[in-house]
């Protein structure tokens, strides 16, 4: 399946699965500790926004479209720091288009091949060398009009793995926005935020070329405690 391919409707969605005797004991120790940490939670370390546009400008021209449906459009495009085996900086970058790709079920940390892009923007090693191993590790540049509609993301308690985000680019106030609940958050460029993508969420960009990073963490205990470690606001 090439970029330009339009994925089916609905192939965005896939069940929840809520099984409470596959949830151990570390498991809801690490949950309480993110939940004790907030929803939208900015982290002491920051991007260096201007070296990161140098560095992603180098790869202007190999943008391809982030999850292009069949029943409505959406102006918006993405790029992979990390990918299946095999796969590039710029073949699909959602995890809808990738399971669709290989006709199966595809867990967001077998997504973990680092790629050129993830080589090239040095900007970013300091944050993603916090963490031993990432998992589906990814860039959105959505312009004017593009957007998520309503949604969560591993909704289900037994999630594998946990979102960071960076806003580096073209998010200020009157230029995209991040709701959760319907409550838009304040965004710090290059401030890297935890953040709870199992609420409801929903985004909108206002003008061209605003960009967010994902990083798609596993659920470890040591993972948790780094990010617990980074938080901005301590006693």
């Amino acid at each position: 399946m090439n970029a330009s391919v339009k994925v089916p409707k609905g192939i965005s969605g896939r069940p929840i699965v809520h099984d409470v005797d596959a949830i151990s004991i570390e498991t809801m120790k690490n949950e309480l500790a993110l939940l004790a940490l907030g929803d939208f939670e900015p982290l002491k370390i920051v991007v260096n926004v201007e070296k990161y546009k140098k560095e992603i400008a180098e790869f202007d021209n190999d943008w391809v479209d982030y999850l292009p449906r069949v029943d409505r459009p959406n102006n918006r495009q993405g790029l992979s720091f990390t990918s299946m085996p095999g796969d590039n900086h710029n073949d699909v970058p959602s995890l809808a288009e990738i399971c669709y790709k290989h006709n199966r079920r595809v867990s967001e940390l077998e997504i973990c091949e680092p790629t050129i892009l993830y080589e090239k923007v040095k900007s970013l090693h300091k944050l993603f060398n916090l963490f031993p191993t990432l998992g589906r590790t990814f860039v959105v540049k959505s312009n004017a009009g593009g957007y998520f509609v309503p949604h969560r993301d591993h909704p289900s308690l037994n999630r594998e793995s946990f979102r960071l985000i960076v806003f580096p680019v073209g998010v200020g106030p009157y230029e995209y926005d991040w709701l959760m609940d319907d409550k838009k958050m304040f965004i710090e460029p290059g401030r890297v935020y935890y953040v709870n993508t199992r609420k409801m969420h929903r985004t909108i960009s206002w003008i061209d070329n605003s960009q967010h990073i994902i990083l798609n963490v596993p659920m470890t205990s040591e993972n948790v405690a780094t990010v617990i470690a980074n938080y901005q606001h301590k006693h």
